[in-house]
């Protein structure tokens, strides 16, 4: 059973959400599925004079919404509570927000398992990287090389994932240490 102090921490939150449902005239919900960290501070940086940001719990904010009946529309939210979110309160036009949200996005190094945002080809040219176990990774996802002065070279353009592809695990390790950054992320 959750303590009281707990229960208090919650309740207080719901009256802050609650409140600043009823101050701002947009709410937003975005979901923060793939969103790094240090994404998410960018952003918070970067948004923080025009958009007020708040992580919560699904069920804080859906018992908030609850109690701001006066405000039409505000009961469809609940519908869109789904994973981790983050909510987004301000008096700017919606339009010109999900312009702002859209134009916030960043390419992040690639993990197992993300989606190619675009076409990624790994150009030919020095890797920067010293002969060793680098030449077995880099043929493993079809990247043919040499060595020359001293390092790795990739013999020629080559697309190693088409947009959308699922970035399988090999092939993050290569592009993470090849410096290249094929995924979006965004609220």
């Amino acid at each position: 059973m959750p303590s009281v102090q707990v229960l208090e921490e919650k309740i207080s939150e719901v009256e802050e959400i609650t409140r600043m449902i009823k101050e701002h005239d947009v709410i937003g919900i975005a979901s923060l599925h793939k969103v790094r960290a240090p994404q998410l501070q960018n952003f918070k940086k970067n948004l923080a004079d025009r958009v007020t940001m708040k992580v919560v719990k699904n069920t804080l904010m859906e018992r908030a919404i609850q109690q701001c009946n006066e405000r039409p529309g505000i009961q469809k939210l609940i519908n869109h509570l789904e994973g981790s979110n983050i909510f987004l309160f301000t008096d700017m036009n919606p339009f010109k927000l999900f312009l702002l949200l859209e134009g916030s996005k960043v390419k992040i190094t690639a993990k197992a398992g993300d989606k190619a945002a675009l076409d990624v080809t790994v150009p030919a040219g020095n890797t920067g990287q010293p002969p060793g176990p680098i030449i077995g990774q880099l043929n493993v996802v079809g990247l043919r090389t040499r060595i020359e002065s001293g390092s790795v070279w990739i013999n020629k353009d080559t697309m190693v994932a088409k947009k959308g592809d699922i970035i399988s695990e090999r092939l993050a390790v290569v592009l993470s240490k090849l410096g290249m950054k094929p995924v979006e992320a965004r609220l």
